[in-house]
């Protein structure tokens, strides 16, 4: 009895984790179709040009390295999956894009956090924001451009 009583709890917390990510991912697709329609994702792509030019990454992959870097890393996975299923964006630029989200990710959040724990939010983003770019520079520079089969499948 208490064996189906914890497989019935891990269910619940299990419904209720995939749940909470859908309460924020399926907006987050509404947005970014919204944006889409409304051309915002083209001004958005074009404001932001310089960086992904400066990691020679697709531009419409700037879109998710946006998403990531205010929200987080599950939105900014969101908005990659989108991406890649609007835009068709490479693997390249998806690692690329992944690896700077893995270091600097939900920054406005997390200095809230450091912040309220005592940490020098400055030395905190600034490291973040630094090693980000670096490790990301070095990685574009390392990984050469594909022009051939290197495009993400997603199916539906």
């Amino acid at each position: 009895m208490i064996i189906m009583e914890m497989i019935f709890d891990i269910l619940i917390k299990l419904v209720s984790f995939i749940w909470n990510i859908a309460k924020v991912l399926i907006p987050l697709m509404i947005v970014i179709e919204i944006f889409k329609d409304t051309k915002f994702i083209d001004k958005l792509s074009n404001a932001i040009k310089p960086l992904t030019n400066f990691f020679t990454i697709s531009e419409k992959s700037g879109i998710s390295l946006v998403f990531g870097i205010i929200f987080g890393l599950t939105i900014g996975a969101g908005a990659v999956i989108q991406s890649v299923k609007d835009y068709n964006i490479d693997k390249r630029s998806v690692f690329l894009v992944t690896m700077f989200l893995s270091m600097c990710h939900a920054v406005f959040e997390d200095s809230m956090i450091f912040g309220a724990a005592g940490a020098n939010i400055i030395a905190v983003l600034g490291a973040r924001i630094i090693s980000a770019f670096l490790i990301t520079l070095i990685l574009s520079r390392f990984i050469k451009k594909d022009t051939a089969e290197n495009k993400i499948e997603i199916n539906n």
